[in-house]
């Protein structure tokens, strides 16, 4: 199967996910409403990132400005899924950080025409960090419905999955470009762990509901 096959089954992907989510928007608590619009940009992107790459030969300046959206849309999702006020702030200034050091990025480290590895393994690094406090929240919280009936559980279960993944699939591909290594592997992984990381999105929107009695959640 070539590359354009599993980008087009890719976009299929999120497209499913895009529909469950508005099909169930109504339902849906805050965060992932915005979840559902973050999957819907994310589409949006692939599709003109893919397009503008085949026009320029270049899709890199576009991946550095989405890197930093897509940061954005994941932080704000967890803006509403965390009670803490404290932590709320937090997310807000650790956005803004981003912002920061993506410019640096551009100035010291990559350019636009690079791939922006910095930004993206920053970003995996603080989702790991969200998912561990919307956990420990969980834990002090706990709800009454079953852990496995929990959209949220799901949802960030997948986030610390991800982040953890693609952390050390980066680290481990440059390590491989730089020795001159076959690579191969390693991008079919990370288009692997891609399509389990939106997969479970879906189903986390699909069992969503905002009626639900929880008590982790105050955003209802």
């Amino acid at each position: 199967m070539s590359f354009d096959e599993i980008f087009l089954i890719y976009l299929v992907v999120l497209l499913f996910v895009i529909i469950s989510g508005l099909a169930r928007y109504r339902q849906l608590n805050k965060a992932f409403r915005l979840l559902t619009i973050t999957i819907l940009c994310t589409l949006i992107s692939e599709g003109t990132k893919k397009i503008y790459g085949k026009i320029s030969h270049n899709s890199m300046p576009q991946a550095h400005v989405w890197a930093v959206i897509e940061f954005a849309l994941f932080s704000l999702t967890y803006y509403y899924l965390i009670n803490s006020a404290a932590i709320k702030r937090s997310i807000i200034y650790v956005i803004g950080g981003m912002v920061l050091l993506e410019i640096a990025n551009i100035i010291f480290f990559e350019k636009l025409t690079q791939f922006p590895s910095l930004i993206l393994e920053a970003s995996h690094i603080v989702y790991v960090i969200y998912a561990l406090l919307l956990f420990r929240q969980m834990l002090l919280s706990p709800a009454e419905q079953s852990l496995f009936k929990q959209s949220l559980f799901w949802f960030n279960l997948n986030m610390l999955f991800y982040a953890t993944t693609m952390f050390l699939n980066f680290a481990l591909l440059s390590y491989f470009i730089e020795n001159k290594l076959d690579a191969v592997p390693l991008v079919y992984f990370s288009v692997f762990v891609n399509f389990i990381f939106y997969i479970v999105i879906g189903i986390s929107l699909l069992i969503d509901n905002r009626k639900t009695k929880i008590s982790v959640l105050n955003n209802g």
